[in-house]
Parts: C-alpha cells; sequence; structure tokens
C-alpha cells in the first residue's frame, strides 16, 4: 500500500509542483527586466524566400526565444535565476535561456548574410530589406523580405587544371555537381571541392588541399546575348579551376614504403629493450613486451610500392582505435631519404590501462513498479597478447511492486534478477571455415559463458548458456551479427496454485513453456545505419532478426531412429528441447525538422514453434508496455490481445491469472515521437521535450484460451486489440547519460469488451468506482532514448 501511495498520490503532486511553477513563469511578462532603452525581440519573419529555402534564410537571422505551449519556459528559468530587485544580474547563471534583445547592428548583419545566402543559391539580383514593427511595450517583431529576382542556371562546365596528370584523373572520374539546367548553387560545388580532394588523396597527393580548387562562375554570356538584342537568359558557365603548388608546376603524388609500428609504455610504465619484428614489410618494436605483432599486421592497410590512399590511413586508425587497446595512436608519414617520391609510415602506439573495473546501476519506475540493479565490469585487456578483451559481469536488481492490486494480496518484491557472464572478444574471425570478408570488415569473435536467474512471484527459472558469436561490418552502414552456436541449459519451478490452473484449463502446451528444457540453436542479426542514431539528422534504421533453435538435434535424432518420452518428444539430458523459428523485423524513420526530430518506428515479430515443441520457452514469449514501448501502460502489462483483466476477480482461478505476465508469442507495435529543445542552459545541460502517440499489442498464436481467454491473434480483429496511448516527456541531456521522465495517458484499452475508448471516461466517477486499479496514467524513467 505505501508503494501505491507514493505513485498514485506523491508522484503526481511532485510533478504538478514541478510544472506549475515553470508554466506561471513563462505566463509572466518577459521583458520587464530590460533596460529603458532594450527591445525583446519577440516574433521574427521571413517573406518573399522560396519555401525550399525558407528554413535555411532563417539560420542566418535573429532568433526570438523559443516557445513551448505558448509560453517562453526557457526565458521564464532565467529571469528566474539571474534576476535582482527588477534587473540582471551582472554576472547570470547559466540556466535557461538569455532574453533576446534587440541589437540593431547584428539585426542588419544578417539581412547581409540573407542577400549572401540566396546570391549562393543562384539569386544574384537579389535584394533584402529589414522591417522593424513595435508589438508592445519593449517588444518588437522583425519581418525579413526578400526581392529574389532571377535565379541563374547552369549552361557548361569547362576546366583549367595546370597539372595534366590530375586533369587526366579529375576528368576520368568527373560527374557534374550540377546537372546543365538546374539552378546555380554555390554549396553543392563546395561540395565538389571534398570529392575532389578525396580524389586526390586516395590516388597518391597526400599533400593536396582544398585551397588548390576554386570556381569561377562566368555570367558574360548574358551581355553578349544583352547586346545582340536577344532576352537575357540568366545563366551562368563553371570553370573549374586547380592551382599548382607554389613554386612548382605540377603536384606530388607519393608511394608507400615501410611501416614502422612502435608500442611505446605510458608514463609510470615498465620499458623493455625488444627486437625489431619484421612482418610484410611492417616493423614491429613493442618497448612493453606483451603483444603479439603478427596479430596486428591485419590491421595495417598500407602496402608497399601502392600510392597513397587516405582510405587507407583512416581504416588503419579506425581498425586500431576499435581496438579500445590504445589511448594515443599517432601517423607520422616521411619521405625516403635519397627518394622524395616515396613514403615511410610511422604509428606509434601508446597502451590504455589493461586492467579495468566499472560499477554501475540505475533506478527505474514504470508506473507503480520500482526498480533498481546494480553491477560490475571487470575488464581485462590484451589478454592472449593479440588484442584480446577478457570480460566478467555480474549484476543483480529487484523490482517492487503495491502490496495490493484489484483486491489481491501481492509480495512486496515483484521480481529478482542475477546475471553473471565471463566472455573474450577476440578481434579476428576464430572459424574452421572460411568467410569471404574484406580487411575493411572489422571482424570479431566473441566466446561467452554465463548464468541468468530470473525469480517471480509464480515462476523463477536458471539458464546455463555459452555461445559463439562474430560480428563484421560490410561498410559503415551495414553490420552483420551471426551466432552459429548457442547452448542453454534451463532449470525452472512454477508455482502449484498456476500449474494446477493450466491442467485445469486443458493448457498443457501452455504449461511446457515453464518446464526445465535444453536448446541447441543459431541467431542472425542485420542492422542497417545503426550509427547514425548517435549523431541524428534525417536516415532510415532497419534491424532484422532471426532466431531458431532445435532443427539440427531433431533431423539427427530423427535420422537416428532414438526414441521418444511419455509425452512424445526427444529428450537431451533427460529433458525435452525446443524447436522453433522466431523472425523479428523493426523499421524506423528519423526526420530532422527545423533542428527537432520526428520518428516513426514499426516492430514485429512472432515465434512459431514446432517439430518437437508445442509451444515457445517463456524466455522468448513477447511483452510490451513499459518505459521503451507503450508508456502508458506498466511493462508486461499489455494482451495478449483483449485478455480481459480488469474484469478478473481476486478469487479462485482468476487470482492465478491475476499474477500472470501478459505475455505472447506475436507483437505488433508502432510508435510516433517528435522530439524538440526546451532549453540549452537547465542548469547547465540541455533539457529537451518529446511528445508520442504509441500503439500495440501482443497475441497468442497456439490456443492458449482456457488461462489466456480473448488471447489469440486473428487477422480479423487484431486491429481492433491495438492498445494506443499518448503522452509528453522531457529528457534532460548531461551529455555523457541522458535521463528521460514519460507520462503516458491510456487512449484505447482491448482488454474491454465494448468500450474500449478509455479516454472518454477520463473524469467519469463510476468508471472509476467499478475499476478502482485502473491507471489512466503511466509514468516512466528511463535512460537514454527509448529508440
Amino acid at each position: 500500500m505505501i508503494l501505491k501511495s507514493f505513485t498514485s498520490r506523491i508522484l503526481n503532486k511532485t510533478i504538478l509542483i514541478f510544472l506549475i511553477p515553470i508554466i506561471l513563469l513563462g505566463s509572466c511578462k518577459p521583458s520587464r527586466y530590460l533596460k529603458p532603452t532594450e527591445s525583446l525581440i519577440d516574433k521574427v519573419e521571413v517573406k518573399g524566400v522560396d519555401k525550399k529555402l525558407e528554413e535555411d534564410a532563417k539560420s542566418f537571422i535573429p532568433k526570438a526565444n523559443a516557445k513551448f505551449l505558448g509560453q517562453k519556459f526557457g526565458l521564464g528559468m532565467y529571469n528566474t535565476f539571474n534576476t535582482k530587485k527588477g534587473a540582471y544580474k551582472a554576472k547570470p547563471k547559466k540556466i535557461g535561456e538569455a532574453p533576446a534583445i534587440f541589437d540593431s547592428t547584428k539585426a542588419y548583419s544578417a539581412m547581409q548574410k540573407m542577400s549572401r545566402f540566396l546570391l549562393n543559391k543562384g539569386y544574384f539580383n537579389n535584394k533584402v530589406h529589414l522591417r522593424i514593427d513595435s508589438i508592445g511595450k519593449k517588444k518588437i517583431k522583425l519581418t525579413y523580405e526578400a526581392f529574389q529576382g532571377p535565379v541563374y542556371t547552369i549552361r557548361n562546365y569547362s576546366f583549367n587544371i595546370l597539372d595534366t596528370a590530375l586533369l587526366h584523373l579529375y576528368t576520368k572520374n568527373y560527374k557534374k555537381p550540377i546537372d546543365s539546367g538546374k539552378n546555380y548553387d554555390y554549396y553543392l560545388l563546395e561540395r565538389e571541392v571534398s570529392v575532389a580532394n578525396n580524389l586526390f588523396k586516395m590516388n597518391g597527393y597526400k599533400d593536396f588541399e582544398k585551397s588548390y580548387i576554386r570556381y569561377k562562375a562566368d555570367t558574360l554570356i548574358n551581355d553578349s546575348v544583352r547586346k545582340s538584342g536577344g532576352k537575357a537568359s540568366h545563366q551562368v558557365d563553371i570553370i573549374t579551376i586547380i592551382n599548382n603548388p607554389k613554386g612548382k608546376d605540377h603536384h606530388q603524388a607519393f608511394t608507400m614504403n615501410d611501416t614502422y609500428v612502435t608500442i611505446t609504455p605510458g608514463v609510470k610504465r615498465r620499458e623493455i629493450e625488444p627486437d625489431t619484428i619484421r612482418k610484410n614489410d611492417i616493423y614491429f618494436l613493442d618497448k612493453e613486451g606483451r603483444f603479439k605483432p603478427h596479430r596486428f599486421s591485419d590491421l595495417i592497410f598500407f602496402k608497399k610500392g601502392a600510392l597513397f590512399n587516405n582510405d587507407d590511413y583512416l581504416k588503419t586508425y579506425t581498425r586500431l582505435g576499435d581496438l579500445n587497446l590504445f589511448k594515443f595512436i599517432n601517423f607520422d608519414f616521411r619521405n625516403v631519404e635519397g627518394d622524395s617520391s616515396k613514403l615511410n609510415t610511422y604509428i606509434e602506439l601508446i597502451p590504455s590501462k589493461r586492467r579495468s573495473a566499472a560499477v554501475n546501476g540505475e533506478f527505474t519506475l514504470s508506473g507503480s513498479y520500482l526498480g533498481t540493479n546494480a553491477g560490475v565490469t571487470y575488464m581485462n585487456k590484451n589478454f592472449f597478447g593479440g588484442g584480446e578483451i577478457f570480460e566478467f559481469k555480474l549484476k543483480g536488481g529487484l523490482e517492487f511492486q503495491p502490496t495490493n492490486f484489484n483486491g489481491l494480496e501481492q509480495p512486496r518484491i515483484r521480481e529478482k534478477t542475477v546475471e553473471t557472464s565471463v566472455s573474450i572478444l577476440f578481434p579476428r574471425l576464430l572459424s574452421p571455415f572460411n568467410f569471404n570478408l574484406s580487411r575493411y570488415s572489422l571482424p570479431k569473435t566473441r566466446i561467452t559463458l554465463g548464468y541468468n536467474y530470473e525469480g517471480r512471484q509464480q515462476f523463477s527459472t536458471g539458464n546455463i548458456f555459452t555461445s559463439l558469436s562474430y560480428e563484421w561490418k560490410e561498410n559503415i552502414k551495414k553490420s552483420h551479427y551471426l551466432t552459429p552456436v548457442t547452448i542453454s541449459l534451463v532449470n525452472s519451478h512454477i508455482d502449484s496454485a498456476l500449474a494446477e490452473q493450466y491442467i485445469l484449463s486443458g493448457n498443457l502446451s501452455a504449461l511446457s513453456r515453464y518446464e526445465p528444457y535444453f536448446a541447441l540453436g543459431s541467431q542472425y542479426t542485420y542492422l542497417l545505419n545503426d550509427y547514425k542514431i548517435r549523431f541524428g539528422g534525417s536516415f532510415v534504421y532497419f534491424k532484422g532478426n532471426i532466431d531458431v533453435a532445435g532443427n539440427l538435434l531433431y533431423l539427427t535424432y530423427k535420422l537416428a531412429g532414438a526414441k521418444i518420452n511419455t509425452d512424445g518428444y526427444y529428450t537431451t539430458f533427460n529433458r525435452p528441447f525446443y524447436q522453433y523459428a522466431k523472425p523479428d523485423l523493426e523499421i524506423r524513420y528519423y526526420k530532422l525538422l527545423n533542428r527537432n526530430q520526428f520518428i516513426a518506428r514499426f516492430n514485429i515479430g512472432a515465434g512459431f514453434a514446432y517439430g518437437n515443441s508445442s509451444a515457445m520457452p517463456y524466455s522468448k514469449l513477447y511483452g510490451t508496455g513499459g518505459a521503451n514501448s507503450l508508456r502508458a501502460w506498466r511493462a508486461r502489462q499489455v494482451g495478449p490481445g483483449a485478455f480481459p483483466r480488469n474484469d478478473l476477480k481476486p478469487t479462485g482461478a482468476d487470482s492465478v491469472r491475476l499474477n500472470l505476465e501478459q505475455l505472447g508469442e506475436m507483437k505488433i507495435e508502432a510508435n510516433l515521437e517528435y522530439r524538440f529543445n526546451i532549453t540549452n542552459n537547465f542548469f547547465g545541460f540541455k533539457l529537451n521535450g518529446a511528445t508520442f502517440l504509441d500503439a500495440g499489442n501482443v497475441w497468442n498464436i497456439s490456443d492458449f484460451e482456457g488461462i489466456y481467454p480473448k488471447g489469440q491473434f486473428e487477422f480479423n480483429n487484431f486491429y481492433k486489440e491495438l492498445a494506443i496511448g499518448t503522452g509528453l516527456g522531457v529528457r534532460l541531456d548531461l551529455s555523457f547519460l541522458i535521463l528521460r521522465l514519460d507520462a503516458g495517458l491510456k487512449l484505447h484499452d482491448p482488454q474491454f469488451e465494448s468500450d474500449r475508448w478509455v479516454i472518454k471516461h477520463l473524469w467519469d466517477k463510476d468508471f472509476k468506482n467499478q475499476y478502482p486499479s485502473f491507471r489512466f496514467m503511466n509514468y516512466s524513467i528511463g535512460i537514454g532514448y527509448p529508440f
């Protein structure tokens, strides 16, 4: 009861106490602290600019203080902490958003910057005017009005490249940055400068710089047209000019010679006098004496006699950095004495600390479920001398719940978990088979041995497991993860009352979910653009996964004519093994909208038991709800299907069902989220907001109606059984960590038979009296973004 009281009353009041002052601050007169000669920029408007260019044009002009729900919260916070006796303090604190005070010099300078932007976009004859209007005491509105004039288009390209070798290389690989007839765009030409610079640096020209390239826009063709009495065509010819180095008649192309790798101990580390070891024109000198040089030769991409290629440098740097063994990686290219066209490469590596330990933990909240966990990780780098990483993990957690739910007494501790594992990561592929991978794929092999324990009020399970996994990158966008072998030996215990209800309901197949078992399986995961999540922007993220188990064992036993047990199954170690296939698919669309971000996500998965299994194992079932899912519901408190949880009574068979985890063999989930900035200075950190809409559910594919009534997937009805919720959230960005608080509101709840749009009962006392345990709001605390 204490926990329930905390969640339903104290948390609600705490959030209201936090929000109300901010709302009041934002509603107060924001300009009252300004000096008599100062004015606040309240609105900024841009007119006369092409719609496609409007957002970019706005980036050059002053901005009013940001608004959220019509209020200037950032300015309100700034005014609260940075004012005294009706004026701003001389030394303001970094909190909130400083007032956007009008500065005439900056305002008119912005007008020129905007005009320059339009010129760079092909509007050579544009003009920009600024109008300043007073819209209240100490409040002004800025209006930037552009008269763009005709846009100039590209007619022809020509080249003026003095170095004939560069001319041949450039024209051989050249692609027009802007097609003839398209609008002139200085920024696309600037992008071509980077393309050309990379081309030369990949073909031997190490010392080439962007400053050697420039473009000349020739508009004289329009003058000749006008002189002949014709109508001006507003076209431009582009001349690509690539200059030689000062005082030289060509650019120098370099070829690679020898590579020298030196491993130097850091401060206060022991240094030895090692021998130099040579392998494939690479010379190794390990002054720490604990590295195996031959293990590093595949990480270095410089090849003697080949042209210098900047990509080889970047890939070598990335591969060495990816080992996570060195705190400093320094490259130096030096001319070979007597032949200035050849380069020797010198790589100095300073190892990081070999052994490290880290303690971590977190606090979680999802509705009335309070949780905490803590763990320790020990790491030993370069374990066998070839860049291997040994890792030991130990983690434990508890989740608490109300002691009374819907009239049913419950234990205070809802879940206990313990996880421990040891693993060794090899920076290469260890396999008896040949994988056709390029040297650029960053391959890794991981061998893991571990144990997991999960204890709930009606069910507990312990899992001893081991696995062999590979991971590699096809390119920067595409990643592959293959686990050809994973072995699990699971011991489990089910509460006798729950087992009895399964038996009475005739759901023996469902009961098999909780039996001890042996599993031999494989998994494969493909990721697209996962690295872009860290950088934001607009992109599509894709994750595909397939998990299969039991097929090899079943085929072996079948061919060998092995005997089945009394239940009709093959067994290993005197326990049945699961046979199933479980495909999953997740697609996300990230779209940048004026520095804010919109995300659409769709996730679908299903588990199919067959052959030696009549049901999916408990650990492979789907749940939904919680901080990273349907945020208006607590974790695993949705479905399956239209399972009528709130109609169950705390007596007899219903009392057992009330305590069941709401899991299923199939899941469909979709989310929409809009993320925006509230202020960049909330006690020195960024404070961002989000509004979201979540929908989804889980279902059973098999017939478990006896224990989960109305929980089976039906194609004609599943869309009617989607749980739908909406809400608001705040994210405190600490740069190294993001703390998240979300408040979700239920809109559509499939557990009710005929009146599922529960939002209309938000203020209905009769509904609340009929379902006293039903909560419209769910609060959740999380670490990082939900997706």
